[in-house]
């Protein structure tokens, strides 16, 4: 019989609200940065986007080809997720789908959003804007959980 596992880490649950207008990626990085984090975990969003573009693979093997598919107009955010790393851990089958890296951090998230109609939009997120506002919900992971708290 498995055992459970307690863990005794904690976390703090950061939040940064990306304003009408600005760039997605470009405020998690300097929300990040200014932090003096390096490993986060982006665990959700809740708001309003518009212009979103999404990557997604267009075949089912290896090496890893994408796509962008763009969400045109404004949206409801339904999911993010995602991870923030030093550039220099990026996955290199990673660089080529994501190739103008101009920050020492790789901002990796996956979300969703529903445009006019009800149609679902999915997949990396390549690039985005708040619409009207988007909260977007981390906690800084190892050695950076209580730095900056």
């Amino acid at each position: 019989m498995a055992e459970k596992v307690k863990s005794k880490m904690e976390y703090n649950l950061f939040e940064v609200t990306v304003g009408r207008g600005e760039d997605i990626k470009t405020v998690i990085t300097s929300f990040i940065l200014d932090h003096n984090w390096k490993n986060v975990y982006i665990m959700g969003a809740v708001g309003s986007v518009i212009d979103m573009v999404f990557t997604t693979p267009v075949q089912n093997h290896l090496p890893l080809r994408c796509q962008k598919t763009p969400a045109s107009g404004a949206a409801e955010i339904l999911s993010m997720s995602g991870e923030v790393m030093p550039i220099e851990d990026m996955d290199p089958d990673l660089e080529d789908i994501y190739p103008y890296q101009d920050s020492p951090l790789f901002v990796h998230i996956h979300a969703s959003c529903a445009v006019a109609g009800g149609h679902v939009y999915g997949g990396g997120l390549s690039s985005g804007r708040a619409f009207r506002s988007l909260r977007v919900f981390m906690i800084p992971l190892e050695g950076d959980k209580n730095e900056s708290c």
